[in-house]
């Protein structure tokens, strides 16, 4: 499982072993969405470093998700 992230400058890529997480993270990426005054984000953890993307930068990106790993995104 995976969400890309792309902006005008780079790509991010979220991966995802575990089903609880991913499905809390993008549970924080829609509601930093959904935030109309910009302040919410997500931060994502794996092995022990952290990334964290304001709503700003997810409202200007274009997400893909892919739920299993040989399969086309969900979205885009």
């Amino acid at each position: 499982m995976k969400i890309e992230i792309k902006t005008l400058i780079e790509k991010v890529t979220l991966e995802f072993e575990d089903e609880e997480y991913f499905r809390k993270i993008h549970s924080e990426i829609t509601e930093a969405l959904l935030d109309d005054l910009n302040i919410k984000g997500v931060f994502y953890e794996k092995d022990g470093s952290g990334l964290m993307l304001p709503a700003l930068l997810l409202k200007n990106s274009i997400i893909s998700i892919q739920k299993k790993a040989d399969s086309s995104p969900l979205f885009s």
